[in-house]
């Protein structure tokens, strides 16, 4: 693989938000982006192209800090500073429920792959899994001692993974609520912050984040750190990060210094750097051949894959 054809720029567009923004994802039917602000709203545009605004999706009373699609990419959940959790129908832009419970900032959200469940974390460091269909609290797991920076659910939905502040990943049995591990890398006797956390396609592995200018793929199962990836400047922000499942399988991360860097899963040796801005890219997301990327200030990249690089297997999350 070679750094100037992994991936095409397709183009390059502005969200318009009139505040930071926080969080850009893809709807899985691959027809639009959702991007998230702290100026309250949520905007929606065209995936073939960017400049298109669909529709603004307004009634947080704060700071919307992140966005989840569900499987169907009929509605979409969104998380904010005035500690609620809304879902929104897209086609129409209305909001059809509103969850209450959290007592501060929420700030992370994911569907399961159903679209029956939703997981929260908070800033209040508790965990909260609805009933999204109904609408209402289902459990509330006191997680960790610090704010939570990112949640994930397996591709099975048994298992929840919650990534904290104060240095540890936590795994949850979905059913029962109960704490099945504790994961925390405390090399050299201090821990950093864990800003976020991301289940393998194949769900065998956990992708972490540290505020340690490090990404660590972990064999949670047996508590072992198997890879680590460096090179990028991961101090103070909650960058995403995502599995791409090309021919040989890719880690990709947004980083502090404005770029997307890209992995060779296997060789743990950096492929691609993308560059976006000079601002902090807090998101990107991957779907099929697409990568998107949005900065803190809303400059919002949308790449191809470079055919000779194509040929997924969304199993193959091989660390051997």
């Amino acid at each position: 693989m070679t750094t100037d054809t992994l991936y095409n720029l397709r183009y390059k567009a502005q969200t318009g938000h009139n505040g930071y923004s926080t969080s850009a994802k893809i709807s899985p039917n691959g027809a639009y982006i959702a991007t998230s602000s702290s100026d309250c709203t949520i905007r929606l545009f065209d995936l073939e192209n960017g400049s298109k605004l669909i529709r603004v999706l307004e009634g947080h009373r704060d700071g919307v800090n992140d966005i989840s699609w569900s499987p169907d990419s009929r509605h979409l959940a969104s998380v904010s500073d005035d500690m609620t959790l809304r879902v929104w129908d897209v086609e129409y832009g209305e909001c059809i429920s509103v969850m209450q419970g959290h007592t501060y900032h929420v700030t992370c959200v994911e569907f399961n792959h159903k679209g029956n469940l939703l997981v929260t974390g908070s800033s209040d460091e508790a965990i909260r899994l609805w009933d999204a269909l109904n609408a209402k609290c289902l459990k509330t797991l006191s997680a960790h001692s610090d704010p939570i920076a990112a949640v994930d659910l397996c591709w099975d939905s048994t298992i929840i993974a919650s990534a904290s502040y104060d240095g540890m990943i936590r795994l949850f049995d979905t059913e029962s609520g109960q704490c099945l591990k504790t994961l925390i890398y405390d090399k050299g006797g201090s821990s950093f912050p864990v800003s976020y956390v991301r289940f393998s396609p194949n769900g065998k592995y956990l992708l972490s984040t540290t505020l340690d200018n490090t990404l660590r793929l972990w064999d949670y199962m047996n508590n072992k750190v198997v890879k680590t990836f460096q090179g990028a400047k991961l101090e103070k922000y909650t960058c995403s990060s995502r599995f791409i499942m090309a021919k040989d399988p890719l880690i990709a991360s947004g980083t502090e210094t404005g770029d997307v860097l890209i992995w060779d899963l296997q060789s743990k040796g950096i492929i691609a750097t993308l560059k976006v801005s000079t601002s902090p890219v807090l998101a990107i997301d991957v779907l099929n051949n697409t990568l998107i990327a949005m900065d803190i200030q809303g400059n919002l990249l949308c790449y191809d894959l470079n055919e000779g690089f194509s040929g997924y297997d969304s199993e193959r999350t091989d660390t051997n």
